[in-house]
């Protein structure tokens, strides 16, 4: 008895397949980098502004120690909301085209892998679920940068 399934040769059974792009596995790849780069010289200054900030607190200087403080927590909360907002939009546009199409990934999709296509009402679902996940970024990103912010205004 043989352990293998005779499979149909129809191409009708076949699902139909959103082929991955070699050049978008790259770009993704040199993204990744370039924002881990990034990302380790942003820890690295907020290191240095920290020892900046303690010398100064140690030194007496609490007005100024303060001050940097404050002008540092403002820019990560900006940076916060900023990032929100962005991956937000991204993923709202991917998912409206989701939605018009009625097809996931949407045509114009450049994936890293290949993707076997949905049609339809799930497509539809899912391109709504890409909604609801685009405003959580947003509206995390901002409401977090907005307390933190607020915070902020018992250091002055």
């Amino acid at each position: 008895m043989s352990d293998t399934v005779p499979q149909p040769n129809s191409e009708a059974a076949a699902p139909e397949l959103h082929r991955a792009d070699p050049a978008e596995r790259r770009r993704t790849l040199w993204l990744m980098v370039l924002t881990a780069l990034v990302g380790l010289l942003l820890l690295m200054a907020l290191q240095h502004e920290l020892g900046v900030i303690q010398t100064r607190l140690e030194a007496g200087d609490a007005n100024l120690a303060t001050g940097r403080f404050v002008w540092l927590a403002r820019g990560a909360f900006a940076l916060l909301a900023l990032v929100g907002v962005v991956t937000g939009v991204v993923i709202g546009l991917a998912a409206r085209a989701v939605i018009r199409e009625q097809r996931y990934p949407h045509a114009a999709a450049r994936l890293i892998r290949d993707r076997v296509v949905v049609r339809g009402l799930r497509a539809v679902r899912i391109g709504q679920l890409g909604l609801a996940l685009a405003l959580a970024f947003a509206l995390v990103g901002c409401t977090g940068a907005a307390l933190g912010w607020r915070m902020l205004a018992s250091f002055q």
